[in-house]
């Protein structure tokens, strides 16, 4: 049998009955909620045993609807409902289920005032239902499917009606107030769904989650002019850890004149990545190759933001000018459900970008089709910044092209950033200073990184994620690589982006590589950090020309 939360058929039966006679030490009392509605208990009060809390089991499992039985030849209480039966007994801290299968919960189950308790554990593990201890309120919560599903549907509602500081105080917990502001959320809806038209319909599905005090759903977004994706992930306390919003683009079909393999960067790892070679059709002789290499987030291999595939242009743009191009879908994109927390605080750009860019230099430069002394990376936004020490880890390029990257500390474009969209907000929205304040002092936790240990660097946070991602960065800055770079560099930016900006970014890129005189460096007038006129635009054709022309100069 599944273990998932038993439904509701029938009322519960009084358990009072049963001979038994043991007690359990209370040491605090609790209250009880199911579904943020408190239940009341006249005579058998929840109280806190060791790290767990003890409920009585006949009213708990009567508040969710659930048919209790004691079962006297055994001295065992019984729980039914249409997705099986959990049996328990006083004394025990494994429960049975209905294939006979033993699971284990927390504290025994014991007898009270003649009532038997099991402890909240009980719900969670035996009967698949979410808890938490509320500490703050002394109060045991349980979450309902039906409730979770709820939660979900209004956070949709919240976003879709332009609610986002009540969504943001309603529903996210503290985490992501932080790393999300309000009014990064507004930038973020908004953007995705300016081209989308009216939200005609919503699906939502709960996927696999890894452990029962997170919980993912997948929200299908249907737009009269588009689709997008909705993936949410909520804490025990039904609060938001985490949101992603991807616009799903229209198919388009492959050009006439390229072929497309499907290949495995990484094939035989621990984490291999699913890709795309792109060839010239018909072409003959080793080809010069291209790897793409993306930015921040777990990005599929086009690189898809909002109705943009930036990396599915660029490689069908270079391979109609006789330029392989192998692109994939990204390590956080294939493999980030199964990162633990503990492995999240030692993540490190080299597990999330370096080794598998790598990777697939090496898949290129082993295929007799390609000319291996002629594989070139290009490198957009964190991949641009991360060019650098890519080739010095063992990419060994002919070349290194720049896409809206920057030699500064991932921080201070974060923290630019934030900036940015606070200066923006209302200066009669109290939130603003609140803002201003948070901002400046992730700043200075920021400054003091290099002077803290490892250990200290993996238990604290910078702007929201893991400090020791931003150390271990700093430790090889992309300004100290570049100026080292004696081989081609061609930067690229857009004068319109407000991600990295021309006047700090490339102009830093271009004191960095002044000593190379196999550097070029360009600037596009009015394109944004996808190197478009519009955030659902297609890479400029000059832009493709110009990295085309790079790679095949004489």
């Amino acid at each position: 049998m599944k273990k998932t939360a038993l439904l509701a058929t029938a009322a519960a039966l009084i358990l009072s009955s049963m001979p038994l006679s043991a007690s359990a030490a209370e040491t605090a009392a609790y209250k009880l909620s199911i579904d943020n509605r408190t239940i009341s208990f006249p005579d058998a009060q929840p109280y806190k045993l060791g790290s767990d809390v003890m409920l009585p089991l006949r009213q708990t499992a009567q508040a969710l609807g659930l048919k209790v039985e004691y079962l006297p030849a055994s001295k065992e209480a019984a729980l039914y409902g249409p997705a099986g039966t959990a049996i328990v007994k006083s004394g025990s801290n494994q429960a049975r289920l209905a294939d006979g299968s033993p699971i284990e919960f927390g504290a025994d189950a014991a007898v009270k005032s003649n009532r038997m308790f099991v402890p909240l554990s009980f719900f969670e593990r035996a009967l698949g239902l979410r808890t938490a201890v509320q500490e703050d309120t002394a109060t045991a919560a349980i979450f309902t499917p039906e409730q979770t599903e709820a939660v979900v549907r209004a956070i949709v509602e919240r976003l879709v009606a332009g609610e986002y500081q009540q969504l943001s105080d309603l529903y996210f917990d503290d985490t992501m107030k932080q790393s999300v502001p309000v009014e990064a959320l507004k930038a973020g809806w908004e953007q995705t769904t300016a081209t989308s038209g009216e939200l005609t319909g919503t699906q939502v599905n709960q996927a696999t989650s890894e452990t029962p005090d997170q919980q993912q759903f997948v929200v299908q977004l249907s737009f009269a002019k588009a689709k997008a994706i909705l993936s949410l992930n909520l804490n025990a306390d039904n609060q938001v850890s985490g949101l992603w919003l991807k616009p799903i683009a229209e198919q388009a079909e492959t050009p006439a004149s390229l072929i497309e393999e499907e290949v495995i960067v990484g094939e035989g790892t621990k984490y291999p990545l699913p890709g795309t070679l792109t060839l010239p059709k018909g072409a003959s002789g080793p080809l010069p190759a291209v790897v793409l290499v993306h930015g921040s987030g777990p990005n599929d291999r086009d690189e898809t933001v909002g109705l943009a595939k930036p990396f599915r242009d660029l490689a069908w743009g270079l391979a109609e000018q006789g330029i392989a191009v192998l692109r994939y879908d990204k390590r956080t994109y294939v493999h980030g459900q199964s990162l633990t927390p503990d492995m999240l605080a030692s993540f490190t750009v080299k597990d999330e970008t370096i080794d598998d860019a790598v990777a697939a230099a090496k898949l290129l430069k082993a295929d007799s089709r390609i000319d291996a002394s002629k594989v070139y990376v290009v490198g957009h936004s964190l991949g641009g910044m991360l060019a650098p020490r890519i080739d010095a880890d063992g990419g060994d390029f002919a070349g290194l092209a720049i896409l809206a990257g920057s030699p500064r500390t991932l921080w201070e474009i974060i923290a630019d950033q934030n900036a940015a969209l606070i200066a923006a907000m209302d200066d009669g929205d109290p939130a603003k200073a609140a803002n201003e304040a948070l901002v400046a002092a992730e700043f200075e936790k920021a400054l003091a990184l290099a002077g803290l240990t490892d250990e200290e660097a993996k238990a604290q946070t910078v702007f929201g994620i893991p400090a020791y991602y931003f150390k271990e960065m700093d430790s090889r800055g992309a300004d100290q690589i570049a100026a080292k770079l004696t081989k081609p560099v061609l930067v690229l930016q857009g004068e319109a982006d407000v991600q990295v900006y021309a006047d700090k970014d490339y102009v830093q890129w271009q004191e960095a590589l002044k000593n190379n005189d196999k550097a070029s460096f360009k600037l596009y007038p009015g394109l944004n950090h996808f190197f478009a006129k519009s955030a659902d635009g297609k890479v400029e054709a000059q832009v493709v020309q110009d990295i085309a022309d790079w790679i095949n100069r004489p």
